[in-house]
């Protein structure tokens, strides 16, 4: 093989054991990372409707996202324009506006102004100076994105640029998937440690017996399996993630025979993990908490028509990622716990972590330098 720069066999150390507990490191994540970047924030078949609405929390900031009567969707920081309420909890449906729970202030789900009781426009308010603030709001794939930083530059233009190429999957047309099963994890762990996790396959061997028992290379705790290859050959006949390889779930349109027996793994920077299976996509979107806490949410998208089977059945697929889900939670605790120690001030990525190294150099790109001590 030839060794390029992804491939070179080098050692490259870790971040710091303070990086991943450190309340000013997470701090400087949320100014510099999340709040600052395009971040997903979930599915837009959420919102199918005029008047649907989800919130989401991204590092201390509430955004409202909303379905216009015109059938667009809107963002919003979560904020009322009269004394800085919370306009709404959780995800659901609102009528016709969007009310505050406090003075009862009501805006359109464009943002406008609209009521505002027994204050009137003739005293001296002029409604037009104080609609809801807007976020940046763009769509990809199905997936919903937000940037809270100003002049937000266009999503498609950052996919483009991503030296990982999230564009190289359309043909799996996630666009057009939907939700067939959803699973919440609170993992006690720093979410960086999770994004690692994720990115390596030393721990494999180890840690998920039932997984390399249907993916070869990942007994040698490598992620590459040849160069040029972004994906992972399955057995001899597998065609998905389940304990024996095999799937009775219909194929997903659009993929050839090498991606019915294969597995292809993305990291989209900070936070969306993408898995294409030959029958399914899943993804985990992590939600960092706090240092040691991160809320990941799981998803399995199919095909319309194979969630209104009736023989729909998801099972085989789930139950082996959850396990595989649940083994990485128990030891991504257990790798936060150690880096807490003294004793750990840095460690090393080998050349199998080489996926490691290009997410720590470009976070710390990002974050730039830790505050002094």
């Amino acid at each position: 093989m030839v060794q390029t720069e992804r491939t070179r066999p080098q050692v490259y150390p870790t971040l710091p054991g303070r990086d991943y507990h450190s309340e000013e490191v997470f701090d400087l994540e949320r100014d510099r990372i999340f709040h600052d970047g395009w971040v997903c924030v979930g599915r837009e078949e959420l919102l199918p409707g005029p008047g649907d609405f989800i919130t989401r929390d991204i590092f201390g900031e509430s955004v409202l996202i909303v379905r216009t009567k015109e059938g667009e969707l809107k963002g919003f920081y979560n904020v009322c324009r009269h004394r800085g309420t919370r306009l709404c909890d959780d995800d659901g449906h609102m009528k016709s506006v969007i009310k505050c729970p406090y003075h009862a202030w009501t805006f359109s789900f464009d943002g406008e102004l609209l009521g505002t009781p027994n204050v009137h426009p003739d005293e001296g308010l002029d409604r037009s100076r104080y609609p809801l603030w807007n976020v940046g709001l763009a769509v990809w794939e199905g997936f919903l994105f937000v940037h809270l930083g100003e002049n937000p530059p266009p999503l498609m233009d950052v996919l483009r640029a991503d030296p990982d190429d999230p564009l190289q999957f359309e043909r799996y047309r996630v666009k057009d998937l939907r939700i067939g099963k959803r699973i919440t994890y609170d993992v006690q762990a720093n979410w960086k440690i999770v994004m690692e996790n994720y990115n390596e396959c030393l721990h494999c061997p180890s840690v998920h017996p039932e997984l390399v028992s249907i993916v070869p290379i990942y007994r040698k705790g490598e992620v590459i399996e040849r160069e040029g290859w972004v994906g992972n050959s399955l057995i001899e006949g597998g065609t998905s993630f389940t304990f024996d390889g095999s799937s009775k779930l219909p194929p997903l349109p659009g993929i050839d025979d090498i991606d019915r027996h294969a597995y292809y793994g993305f990291a989209l920077f900070p936070t969306l993990l993408i898995n294409y299976h030959s029958d399914c996509v899943m993804t985990y979107l992590l939600w960092p908490v706090s240092v040691d806490r991160t809320i990941v949410v799981s998803e399995f998208l199919f095909m319309p028509e194979t969630i209104e089977s009736p023989e729909f059945d998801p099972s085989e697929v789930v139950d082996f990622w959850d396990l595989v889900s649940r083994q990485d939670w128990v030891i991504c605790a257990r790798a936060h716990v150690g880096t807490r120690s003294k004793a750990f001030t840095s460690g090393v990525f080998p050349k199998q972590d080489v996926l490691l190294h290009e997410f720590t150099e470009r976070y710390l790109n990002l974050r730039g330098p830790a505050p002094a001590r």
